[in-house]
């Protein structure tokens, strides 16, 4: 076995680790079993994300190739050699518009696609970006069938752009653009790119002031700050609101603000003065970057145009959030006032503790990057409905999202966020509220709620009326919101700086209606409801998708039991199962029929069964009096009329199959049509919820919907036979 991985000398360990389980035939998770490591170590490895590993690690590795564990250390090394070496003159700048330079030379990249992929790749730097993400950001709305393709072609041409001038084309394995598993990554030392540079002096910066070196964190700070020549990709406004972007962005304020503070201690503000009225200028309403720029200005002598700048920060925090300034503003004006400033001082600094006439104390790291705090303490929303009376299982679920919102805060930056995705009437809008009273002391600053009607007899949402919403919510007049959406959406944002806020978006149609809603802190949490699957917010946003299935048979029954009492179902238990079974785990339709069983104490659970076939039930469209049908049915009816004609035409034809094993040649041969054709409009209808892919190409239909497919079907051809949907 070790022969192989000998022969195969050109690639890198991981690949070849891959390739040899691909001939093995084994699964990861086989592969992880019978070597004793765990399948995320395995993935580790096979992507190249681990040099050094752990040496139960190496032990596993060595049994299966039956080797001894110096002999796999040494082929280890043997690979990192063979990896091609970086082009150390190639620079990736983002920090400012995008960049590329060869020594002194700059490479102009005119093509959109190529300047979008190579910010995203250096946005994610270090780390591989996946196919999906890629594909949505070259392709926001409609990728092209062919853009997998497409993507090969662009990583090709921006290989050659990442090549210096003059150089001839190499193999894609040499090349500091290179394959991984799902996707590419920008192979590329750290400080090759200014992103990953920023971000390594920030945080040695910040370990230097908590250890005490006061003056190396000065000089580690200014440095950070100096990576950056302007809003973060500038020139890229679609990827300017990327999650790693905003995070990026309040890693260089918070920066900012600590070099800020250690320029005054040092008696040096002329150095921080220029930064921080840019800084300023970009964040008009951050009361930290405020206040520093006013004890800057004053500190150099410039006292009358600190108290100008104060003066007009009071006024946009009175006109644009009706509120008073915060303790640090206020604070800061008192000092300009009284004429409590350290003087500049010229001269070399030196290692040790600042000198100087000031006498507050050094500021912490935390003391150095406060947040506004415009919200008015009597504004705290809770505007979540009710808490669902019966509630059964979701167990899973529920811990889920628990580790995906539980811990705000403690994503790198990123607001934790998580779409819960399912068929109509599968229980989301329960499962969110459910999780969001049982966590609502997680956020001690409010619950925030609004139905966005994504699938509702009325008209959907706009995103400006629920923006509207939530800032009167907040406590912001209704004279004082901005009519524009963006303006909005940056003073909700402002609005909730600081605070821990649960944002809940129910029922959303599209990711339009939700991105303006998302906030700008980690502190605060999103849930989102939706029966799409929005790709999209999932790709470009970070949001992490929570699937709801149906209820399963003992939770069914369970139900049934909440509604009936125990003891009315332990005395049929088969009836129940069989009527739980009827219901295709379908919350609603437990609910209504066990409601509806409920008020007939004298029924047996068996002849209401037998009653219910006799009547066809979930067999026939719901008439407007028919109150027994209609509710299950308008579930169904609102997600079925917002598909296209062609792909309403598939659902139908749904109703003429089992619904255990559909495959694009079976809706190919009912349709008429490619298997091509087919397999897109079934796609379709799963990102719909309208149906479920269980394995590739392979999908299977909910009991429910496939009843209520073949009454539709009977209805639009009243001439089909009777078991033709059977």
């Amino acid at each position: 076995m070790i022969d192989f991985f000998q022969r195969n000398g050109s690639l890198p360990f991981g690949e070849r680790l891959r390739s040899f389980r691909g001939r093995t035939g084994l699964t990861q998770y086989e592969f992880a079993e019978r070597t004793g490591i765990s399948v995320r170590a395995l993935r580790d490895l096979e992507n190249g994300r681990v040099e050094q590993p752990r040496g139960r690690t190496l032990r596993g590795l060595a049994t299966l190739l039956d080797v001894d564990v110096d002999e796999v250390r040494e082929l280890l090394a043997a690979c990192r050699r063979t990896v091609p070496p970086v082009d150390e003159g190639l620079r990736v700048d983002i920090l400012g518009t995008l960049s590329v330079r060869h020594g002194g030379n700059v490479r102009e990249i005119n093509a959109t696609k190529l300047r979008r992929l190579l910010g995203l790749l250096a946005l994610h730097h270090p780390d591989p970006v996946g196919f999906e993400e890629i594909r949505h950001t070259l392709w926001p709305k409609s990728p092209p069938r062919s853009s997998q393709n497409l993507i090969h072609t662009y990583i090709s041409q921006l290989r050659g752009v990442l090549l210096p001038p003059g150089s001839r084309p190499v193999a894609p394995s040499a090349s500091c653009l290179t394959r991984t598993h799902g996707g590419y990554v920008l192979a590329l030392e750290r400080d090759q790119v200014d992103l990953t540079r920023f971000l390594d002096l920030a945080a040695r910066a910040r370990q230097a002031h908590d250890e005490g070196d006061t003056a190396a964190a000065y000089e580690l700070a200014g440095r950070a700050c100096r990576c950056w020549r302007g809003p973060i990709l500038a020139d890229e406004p679609l990827l300017a609101h990327h999650p790693e972007a905003t995070a990026a962005a309040r890693k260089g304020t918070e920066n900012l603000l600590l070099h800020a503070d250690l320029a005054m201690q040092f008696r040096q503000p002329e150095q921080v003065v220029h930064t921080l009225r840019v800084a300023a200028r970009e964040e008009p309403l951050h009361e930290g970057l405020q206040a520093r720029l006013i004890l800057a200005l004053a500190s150099c002598g410039q006292q009358s145009e600190a108290l100008n700048v104060h003066a007009e920060v009071v006024r946009r925090l009175d006109a644009e959030l009706g509120v008073e300034p915060g303790e640090e503003l206020r604070h800061a004006h008192l000092r300009v006032l009284h004429q409590q400033l350290p003087s500049p001082r010229g001269g070399r600094l030196t290692r040790g503790q600042p000198d100087g006439p000031m006498t507050a104390r050094s500021p912490s790291l935390t003391a150095a990057v406060p947040v506004p705090n415009p919200m008015p303490p009597t504004s705290r929303p809770s505007q979540l409905p009710a808490e669902p009376m019966i509630f059964v299982g979701r167990a899973a679920e529920m811990r889920k999202l628990d580790r995906l919102l539980g811990a705000p805060g403690e994503r790198a930056g990123h607001v934790p966020a998580a779409l819960i995705t399912g068929m109509p009437g599968v229980g989301k809008t329960t499962l969110a509220l459910r999780w969001a009273h049982r966590r609502e002391r997680a956020f001690p600053d409010g619950q925030l709620y609004v139905d966005l009607r994504g699938h509702s007899v009325r008209p959907p949402l706009r995103p400006e009326e629920a923006l509207t919403s939530f800032l009167r919510a907040l406590g912001v007049p209704r004279a004082r919101i901005p009519d524009s959406l963006d303006e909005a959406a940056n003073l909700y944002r402002t609005v909730l700086s600081g605070r821990r806020v649960l944002v809940v978006l129910d029922n959303a149609g599209d990711e339009d209606q939700i991105r303006p809603l998302i906030p700008g802190e980690a502190d605060c949490a999103v849930l989102v409801t939706s029966r799409n699957t929005l790709p999209g917010l999932v790709a470009r946003q970070g949001v992490r998708r929570v699937g709801l299935d149906l209820l399963t048979q003992n939770e069914s029954v369970g139900l049934l039991a909440r509604l009936l009492g125990q003891r009315r179902v332990d005395a049929e238990p088969l009836a129940a199962a069989a009527l739980a079974r009827y219901c295709g785990g379908l919350p609603p339709a437990v609910r209504i029929l066990g409601a509806h069983l409920a008020e007939l104490p004298g029924l047996s659970i068996s002849q209401y069964c037998v009653e219910l076939q006799d009547v066809e039930f979930f067999r026939r469209p719901a008439c407007e009096d028919d109150g027994l049908f209609s509710s299950v049915h308008a579930a169904f009816s609102l997600s079925y009329a917002a598909l296209p004609e062609s792909a309403q035409r598939f659902f139908r034809l749904l109703g003429r199959t089992e619904g255990r094993s559909v495959t694009a040649y079976t809706m190919a041969d009912l349709a008429g049509t490619t298997p091509r054709e087919a397999l897109r409009a079934l796609r379709r209808l799963a990102e719909a919820s309208l149906l479920h892919e269980r394995a590739h190409a392979l999908f299977t239909v909910p009991g429910p919907l496939l009843r209520y497919a073949a009454a539709l079907d009977r209805h639009d051809d009243p001439h089909l036979p009777s078991d033709a949907a059977s």
